[in-house]
């Protein structure tokens, strides 16, 4: 993550206003686009610890409530991004669930540092080990 990464989160919503996807997007300096996106079963377990990131970085109801894509500051959007990205792969809702709180519950800087591991080849799986054998 650098200062200069752009990270922009969007909620899309069906007819009835039900959530049904959270996508992030997050634009490096040099043009590459990066983009996470969580959809079903998993999306119902990581909205909450979303929530919460989000709420952390500044992110206010009425924002999240909207369909309209908000901007991230970038250690908001690289700890969503980070949060995104590790329970996409997981299937057991207990591991997904015990992930997600982990990573939600990580200051700034740890999830800074985690999500700059993480954009490395086998990053995501030893922080998923980590985080769901209570290792953390």
């Amino acid at each position: 993550m650098t200062r200069r990464d752009r990270y922009t989160c969007r909620f899309n919503r069906d007819e009835s206003g039900a959530l049904t996807a959270v996508e992030l997007v997050a634009t490096e300096s040099d043009g590459d686009v990066r983009v996470t996106r969580v959809t079903g079963t998993r999306l119902s377990q990581v909205a909450e610890p979303l929530r919460l990131v989000l709420a952390a970085g500044g992110v206010n109801g009425r924002e999240w409530s909207g369909s309209k894509a908000v901007e991230l500051n970038a250690r908001t959007g690289a700890h969503s991004e980070l949060l995104l990205a590790a329970v996409r792969p997981l299937r057991r809702a207990d591991r997904l669930a015990e992930v997600a709180s982990a990573i939600a519950g990580m200051g700034a800087e740890e999830a800074s540092y985690w999500h700059a591991k993480t954009l490395r080849r086998g990053g995501l799986r030893a922080l998923r080990i980590l985080l769901a054998e209570g290792g953390r």
